[in-house]
């Protein structure tokens, strides 16, 4: 019965290790990725049978502590930024502001520093600032509700629209630019 432990261990251990050097072969370490990058085998070969059995249903799991976004206060921004109605059609970007610093989101957009960061079509837009948001951090954090309702009527995240690009200080923390 041990030795079939040991076998057990050791089959498992040297899968691990061929999967995980397979990865690197590809250019992709699993000590470098995200979470949402690492996909494991049995997660694939289940979506493949979903497909093939409609009988078969997967439930969602998390496979981490950390979000599956890299950073979803900048997802939330960008959110906000483009749907914002504006002037006409152009380039939306929500840039990072830090709290306290002195200049402006007005003075932020229309930094020549910042247009050059952007390919060469993008530079010789005309830059503006459109809003100016605080996207609070450190807010309560919900359960997932794909399945059920849960944490409902609950507060969770929070942002504050300024409705100005001349707010400073320790107001806005991210900056809507446009470039049209």
């Amino acid at each position: 019965m041990k030795l079939l432990l040991v076998v057990g261990f050791l089959v498992m251990a040297v899968s691990c290790l061929e999967k995980e050097d397979s990865m690197k072969k590809r250019g992709l370490d699993p000590e470098q990725l995200p979470l949402s990058q690492i996909f494991d085998d049995k997660i694939k070969s289940k979506t493949s049978a979903i497909t093939d059995n409609k009988e078969t249903t997967l439930k969602r799991s998390r496979r981490g502590y950390r979000s599956y976004y890299y950073n979803y206060l900048d997802e939330i921004a960008m959110s906000i930024c483009a749907a914002l109605p504006s002037e006409g059609p152009g380039l939306i970007y929500a840039v990072r502001r830090t709290c306290g610093e002195k200049p402006t989101c007005k003075d932020i957009c229309t930094d020549h520093a910042l247009r050059k960061q952007g390919p060469k079509e993008v530079q010789s837009l005309v830059w503006a600032c459109s809003e100016s948001l605080h996207v609070y951090k450190r807010q309560p954090s919900l359960a997932d509700n794909y399945e059920e309702y849960t944490d409902s009527h609950k507060l969770g995240l929070a942002i504050y629209r300024h409705f100005s690009c001349t707010i400073g200080g320790c107001g806005p923390n991210y900056c809507c630019c446009r470039a049209s």
